[in-house]
């Protein structure tokens, strides 16, 4: 039982690393949010810095 849990892990891993080295545009999908994130941290830092909320 524990083989075929292993083995359809490795396939799963295996499809999914494939699907993201060769579509362009899936791998676009699946790092969307953290570029998402990153550009709300940076417009965060920015707001604070223009209002001098430093509380360090």
């Amino acid at each position: 039982m524990i083989d075929v849990v292993v083995l359809t892990t490795i396939v799963c891993a295996a499809v999914f690393a494939a699907a993201w080295l060769l579509r362009p545009d899936f791998r676009a999908w699946i790092e969307r949010p953290k570029h998402r994130f990153q550009e709300n941290v940076r417009s965060y830092d920015q707001e604070r810095g223009k209002n001098g909320n430093r509380h360090e």
